[in-house]
């Protein structure tokens, strides 16, 4: 896929978000602060391919940003043949945010739409 296409795909992904689009899949989190969260990435791998990699990104004011860059080692990811899972560790409410999930396959290099995870990290309950 060119990166011009990524691009568009992207600002349509964040067209979605701002108009509400039911064309996406879209997952609701919460998460406290100085715990984690996992968001869980299903997919349905096209017959014989194999998963190329996935791309996780956090959506910025100034467009998406690779999740390395925002979370550093606070960030890990896993995938498997149905699933591609985001672990964030530590949260900080400055963690909260909308995150998207891209899949790529090896054979079929057709366009997916991203998966959407708006995370909500609260501060963590008090005991009273």
């Amino acid at each position: 896929m060119t990166s011009a296409l990524r691009v568009i795909l992207c600002f349509a992904a964040m067209a979605a978000l701002a108009h509400g689009s039911d064309e996406y899949e879209r997952y609701n989190v919460k998460g406290y602060v100085g715990e984690s969260a996992d968001l869980e990435c299903f997919f349905t791998m096209p017959e014989g391919d194999t998963l190329d990699h996935s791309r996780w990104r956090r959506v910025l004011a100034s467009g998406p940003v690779d999740v390395s860059v925002v979370l550093g080692d606070r960030g890990s990811i896993k995938c498997n043949e149905k699933l591609c899972v985001l672990a964030i560790v530590d949260l900080s409410t400055l963690d909260t945010g909308t995150y998207l999930c891209e899949v790529y396959f090896v054979k079929d290099t057709r366009p997916r739409p991203p998966v959407i995870f708006d995370l909500d990290v609260l501060d963590a309950p008090t005991l009273n």
